[in-house]
Protein backbone atom coordinates (compact mmCIF):
# COMPACT_ATOMS: atom_id res chain seq x y z
CA UNK A 1 0.00 0.00 0.00
CA UNK A 2 1.56 3.59 -1.27
CA UNK A 3 1.46 6.43 1.48
CA UNK A 4 1.08 9.99 0.49
CA UNK A 5 1.45 12.59 2.33
CA UNK A 6 -0.94 15.63 1.75
CA UNK A 7 -0.51 19.35 1.58
CA UNK A 8 -3.44 21.13 1.44
CA UNK A 9 -3.56 24.87 0.10
CA UNK A 10 -5.32 27.63 1.57
CA UNK A 11 -4.15 31.05 0.67
CA UNK A 12 -1.12 30.26 -0.38
CA UNK A 13 -0.49 28.31 3.04
CA UNK A 14 -0.09 24.58 3.35
CA UNK A 15 -2.89 23.96 6.44
CA UNK A 16 -4.65 21.09 8.02
CA UNK A 17 -8.31 21.21 8.25
CA UNK A 18 -10.86 19.39 10.33
CA UNK A 19 -13.97 17.97 9.18
CA UNK A 20 -12.98 20.13 6.10
CA UNK A 21 -14.27 22.85 7.64
CA UNK A 22 -12.91 26.20 7.10
CA UNK A 23 -11.35 28.30 10.29
CA UNK A 24 -10.49 24.96 12.01
CA UNK A 25 -7.46 22.95 12.22
CA UNK A 26 -3.83 24.25 12.01
CA UNK A 27 -1.30 25.96 9.81
CA UNK A 28 1.54 24.29 9.08
CA UNK A 29 3.59 26.30 6.94
CA UNK A 30 3.53 29.50 4.72
CA UNK A 31 5.83 27.44 2.16
CA UNK A 32 4.07 24.67 1.06
CA UNK A 33 6.63 24.43 -1.88
CA UNK A 34 8.97 24.05 0.94
CA UNK A 35 6.80 21.28 2.42
CA UNK A 36 6.84 19.16 -0.98
CA UNK A 37 10.18 19.70 -0.99
CA UNK A 38 10.86 17.72 2.59
CA UNK A 39 8.12 15.26 1.92
CA UNK A 40 10.34 14.55 -1.21
CA UNK A 41 13.67 14.28 0.71
CA UNK A 42 11.61 12.04 2.77
CA UNK A 43 11.15 9.45 0.24
CA UNK A 44 7.62 10.29 -0.36
CA UNK A 45 6.90 8.21 -3.90
CA UNK A 46 3.45 10.92 -4.54
CA UNK A 47 1.66 13.81 -3.41
CA UNK A 48 -1.71 14.94 -2.77
CA UNK A 49 -2.42 18.59 -3.41
CA UNK A 50 -5.75 20.02 -2.87
CA UNK A 51 -6.28 23.46 -3.59
CA UNK A 52 -9.07 23.60 -0.85
CA UNK A 53 -10.27 27.73 -2.04
CA UNK A 54 -10.47 25.95 -4.96
CA UNK A 55 -13.09 23.59 -3.56
CA UNK A 56 -14.94 26.17 -1.57
CA UNK A 57 -15.51 28.46 -4.29
CA UNK A 58 -16.06 26.20 -7.32
CA UNK A 59 -13.04 27.22 -9.03
CA UNK A 60 -8.78 26.74 -8.91
CA UNK A 61 -7.27 29.47 -6.61
CA UNK A 62 -3.49 28.29 -5.76
CA UNK A 63 -2.29 27.62 -9.30
CA UNK A 64 0.98 29.54 -8.99
CA UNK A 65 1.55 27.91 -6.17
CA UNK A 66 0.99 24.36 -7.37
CA UNK A 67 2.48 25.09 -10.31
CA UNK A 68 5.69 25.75 -8.55
CA UNK A 69 5.77 22.24 -6.90
CA UNK A 70 5.13 21.04 -10.15
CA UNK A 71 8.43 22.80 -11.73
CA UNK A 72 10.77 21.86 -8.52
CA UNK A 73 9.53 18.88 -6.89
CA UNK A 74 10.48 15.66 -9.22
CA UNK A 75 7.38 13.24 -7.86
CA UNK A 76 4.19 12.61 -9.30
CA UNK A 77 1.32 14.35 -8.09
CA UNK A 78 -2.34 14.32 -7.70
CA UNK A 79 -4.61 17.74 -7.33
CA UNK A 80 -7.65 18.17 -6.94
CA UNK A 81 -9.97 21.17 -5.55
CA UNK A 82 -12.22 23.44 -8.05
CA UNK A 83 -11.97 21.30 -10.77
CA UNK A 84 -15.12 21.80 -12.01
CA UNK A 85 -14.49 22.35 -15.96
CA UNK A 86 -12.73 20.99 -18.59
CA UNK A 87 -10.25 23.30 -19.51
CA UNK A 88 -8.95 23.33 -15.79
CA UNK A 89 -8.40 19.61 -15.64
CA UNK A 90 -6.64 19.90 -18.98
CA UNK A 91 -4.39 22.97 -17.54
CA UNK A 92 -3.01 20.62 -14.97
CA UNK A 93 -1.99 17.74 -16.61
CA UNK A 94 -0.68 19.49 -19.32
CA UNK A 95 1.55 21.04 -16.73
CA UNK A 96 2.70 18.24 -15.50
CA UNK A 97 -0.12 16.69 -13.22
CA UNK A 98 -0.26 12.63 -12.96
CA UNK A 99 -3.59 12.63 -11.76
CA UNK A 100 -7.10 15.06 -11.35
CA UNK A 101 -8.95 14.62 -8.68
CA UNK A 102 -12.66 15.57 -9.50
CA UNK A 103 -15.59 14.82 -7.60
CA UNK A 104 -18.56 18.32 -7.80
CA UNK A 105 -18.53 18.72 -11.48
CA UNK A 106 -19.38 14.61 -12.35
CA UNK A 107 -22.21 14.26 -9.89
CA UNK A 108 -23.93 17.65 -11.12
CA UNK A 109 -22.88 17.07 -14.70
CA UNK A 110 -23.73 13.56 -16.22
CA UNK A 111 -20.96 14.56 -19.08
CA UNK A 112 -18.56 16.50 -17.53
CA UNK A 113 -16.96 13.22 -17.37
CA UNK A 114 -17.63 12.37 -20.67
CA UNK A 115 -16.00 15.27 -22.12
CA UNK A 116 -13.24 15.23 -19.94
CA UNK A 117 -12.22 11.60 -20.82
CA UNK A 118 -12.56 12.48 -24.48
CA UNK A 119 -9.83 15.19 -24.19
CA UNK A 120 -7.25 13.38 -21.70
CA UNK A 121 -6.25 10.22 -20.71
CA UNK A 122 -8.65 8.19 -18.11
CA UNK A 123 -5.30 7.15 -15.98
CA UNK A 124 -5.45 10.73 -15.36
CA UNK A 125 -8.60 10.68 -13.46
CA UNK A 126 -8.96 9.83 -10.29
CA UNK A 127 -12.94 10.14 -8.80
CA UNK A 128 -13.32 11.56 -5.16
CA UNK A 129 -15.94 10.24 -3.05
CA UNK A 130 -15.95 12.53 -0.13
CA UNK A 131 -18.46 10.74 2.39
CA UNK A 132 -19.79 11.77 5.38
CA UNK A 133 -22.03 9.27 7.80
CA UNK A 134 -22.50 6.80 4.94
CA UNK A 135 -23.40 9.31 1.75
CA UNK A 136 -21.14 11.39 -0.90
CA UNK A 137 -20.64 15.15 -0.12
CA UNK A 138 -20.25 17.92 -2.78
CA UNK A 139 -19.31 21.47 -3.17
CA UNK A 140 -16.24 21.35 -0.68
CA UNK A 141 -17.78 18.74 1.41
CA UNK A 142 -20.89 21.20 2.21
CA UNK A 143 -23.65 19.35 0.15
CA UNK A 144 -25.16 15.97 0.85
CA UNK A 145 -25.52 13.95 -2.54
CA UNK A 146 -27.71 11.53 -0.74
CA UNK A 147 -25.55 8.80 -2.40
CA UNK A 148 -23.80 6.60 -0.77
CA UNK A 149 -19.82 5.60 -2.58
CA UNK A 150 -21.12 2.32 -3.48
CA UNK A 151 -23.77 4.00 -5.84
CA UNK A 152 -21.05 6.43 -7.17
CA UNK A 153 -18.79 3.73 -7.68
CA UNK A 154 -21.23 1.87 -9.48
CA UNK A 155 -22.25 4.59 -11.57
CA UNK A 156 -18.45 5.31 -12.81
CA UNK A 157 -16.57 1.87 -12.33
CA UNK A 158 -16.58 1.08 -15.99
CA UNK A 159 -15.24 4.66 -17.47
CA UNK A 160 -11.87 3.42 -17.07
CA UNK A 161 -10.78 6.20 -14.46
CA UNK A 162 -7.54 5.47 -12.43
CA UNK A 163 -9.07 5.44 -8.55
CA UNK A 164 -11.87 6.65 -6.08
CA UNK A 165 -10.48 8.46 -3.63
CA UNK A 166 -12.46 8.13 -0.45
CA UNK A 167 -12.55 10.38 2.31
CA UNK A 168 -14.23 10.13 5.66
CA UNK A 169 -15.00 13.62 6.45
CA UNK A 170 -16.58 12.93 9.56
CA UNK A 171 -13.34 11.75 10.89
CA UNK A 172 -10.47 13.84 8.54
CA UNK A 173 -7.94 15.72 10.56
CA UNK A 174 -9.20 14.60 13.72
CA UNK A 175 -6.22 11.77 14.42
CA UNK A 176 -9.29 9.51 15.39
CA UNK A 177 -8.78 6.46 13.74
CA UNK A 178 -10.62 5.12 10.76
CA UNK A 179 -14.43 3.00 10.31
CA UNK A 180 -12.92 0.01 8.54
CA UNK A 181 -16.07 -1.39 8.36
CA UNK A 182 -17.32 1.65 5.49
CA UNK A 183 -14.18 1.50 4.21
CA UNK A 184 -14.00 -2.52 3.40
CA UNK A 185 -17.76 -2.37 1.95
CA UNK A 186 -16.46 0.40 -0.39
CA UNK A 187 -13.32 -1.69 -1.49
CA UNK A 188 -15.49 -5.26 -1.92
CA UNK A 189 -17.92 -3.10 -4.30
CA UNK A 190 -15.60 -2.77 -6.89
CA UNK A 191 -12.19 -3.64 -8.83
CA UNK A 192 -10.99 -0.13 -9.16
CA UNK A 193 -8.30 1.08 -6.65
CA UNK A 194 -9.37 2.84 -3.83
CA UNK A 195 -7.13 5.48 -2.19
CA UNK A 196 -8.32 6.26 1.65
CA UNK A 197 -8.02 9.26 3.37
CA UNK A 198 -9.27 10.22 6.62
CA UNK A 199 -8.60 10.15 10.57
CA UNK A 200 -5.16 8.02 10.06
CA UNK A 201 -4.13 8.05 13.68
CA UNK A 202 -1.60 4.99 14.33
CA UNK A 203 0.33 2.32 12.31
CA UNK A 204 -2.81 -0.39 13.35
CA UNK A 205 -4.98 1.83 10.88
CA UNK A 206 -2.37 1.30 8.10
CA UNK A 207 -2.27 -2.78 8.29
CA UNK A 208 -6.10 -2.68 8.57
CA UNK A 209 -6.31 -0.31 5.54
CA UNK A 210 -3.85 -2.88 3.63
CA UNK A 211 -5.51 -6.22 5.00
CA UNK A 212 -8.80 -5.42 3.33
CA UNK A 213 -7.24 -4.04 -0.16
CA UNK A 214 -6.49 -0.34 -0.25
CA UNK A 215 -4.17 0.32 -2.32
CA UNK A 216 -3.06 3.85 -1.12
CA UNK A 217 -3.51 6.08 1.79
CA UNK A 218 -3.42 9.64 2.01
CA UNK A 219 -1.94 11.38 5.35
CA UNK A 220 -2.04 14.31 6.92
CA UNK A 221 -2.70 15.43 10.39
CA UNK A 222 -1.14 12.15 11.69
CA UNK A 223 2.29 13.71 9.61
CA UNK A 224 2.16 17.10 10.67
CA UNK A 225 1.72 16.35 14.47
CA UNK A 226 4.03 13.91 14.79
CA UNK A 227 1.59 10.46 15.69
CA UNK A 228 3.63 8.85 12.45
CA UNK A 229 6.88 9.17 10.55
CA UNK A 230 6.50 8.82 6.35
CA UNK A 231 9.79 6.00 7.35
CA UNK A 232 7.87 4.76 10.01
CA UNK A 233 4.41 4.16 7.86
CA UNK A 234 6.33 2.94 5.33
CA UNK A 235 7.96 0.26 6.75
CA UNK A 236 5.42 -0.84 8.55
CA UNK A 237 2.81 -1.27 5.26
CA UNK A 238 6.30 -2.52 3.59
CA UNK A 239 6.37 -5.26 6.29
CA UNK A 240 3.08 -6.65 6.24
CA UNK A 241 3.07 -6.98 2.84
CA UNK A 242 6.46 -9.12 2.73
Amino acid sequence: MLIIPSIDISKGKCVKLIEGKPKTGITISDQPIEIAKFWETQGAKVLHVIDLDGAFSGKPQNIPVIMRILNEVDLPIEVGGGIRKVKDAVRLVNAGVKWVIVGTAILENKSFLRELLATISPEHVIIALDSKKGKVLKRGWTVSTGFSPEKIVEDFQDSGVAAFLYTDVGVEGKLSGIQLKAVEKLVHSTKKPIIYSGGISAIRDLLNLAKIGVQATVIGMALYTGKLSLREAEEAVSFARS
